[in-house]
């Protein structure tokens, strides 16, 4: 076993869209991390490149940063067409060794000729991945 990596979970990698559906998935992205003294990358893709737009994600994922407590806690926020393709780019560049989503992802046509996000995501992803069912949301599943 000597050179090997043993398996840990030093890195947590959550995507958000900060919908209320996609708290569920970065709450529990946030106790996973709490739990395993793991880091934990807060992540958003935009598809809009304005300032305005990237400022806006920044300031939301600080206050849900904020509100997390989580220690450990950095903020990212990528600039894509694909969110898919970003969010499984910055778990490589990353070295995650998990990857949180949710379950709502597109819908409608797009979906059906694209797949829907958390789809791909856990097809491409060079690391374990959770998907959250976030169909509901459990404001408060875990206590902090």
């Amino acid at each position: 076993m000597q050179g090997r990596r043993q398996p840990g979970v030093d890195r947590i990698l959550v995507a958000t869209d900060r919908s209320d559906s996609a708290d569920s998935a970065v709450e529990w992205a946030a106790e996973m991390a709490r739990r395993y003294g793991s880091e934990l990358l807060l992540l958003q893709v935009l598809a809009d490149d304005s300032d305005d737009a990237y400022g806006e994600a920044v300031s939301g994922l600080a206050k849900l940063s904020e509100a997390l407590a989580a220690p450990r806690t950095r903020l990212q926020v990528v600039v894509d067409s694909d969110p898919s393709r970003a969010i499984v780019e910055t778990a490589e560049q990353d070295r995650t060794d998990v990857l949180v989503v949710g379950s709502m992802g597109m819908s409608g046509r797009k979906e059906f000729l694209l797949g829907n996000v958390p789809n791909r995501v856990s097809h491409n992803a060079p690391c374990t991945v959770v998907i959250v069912n976030t169909g509901i949301t459990r404001r408060g599943l875990f206590k902090r």
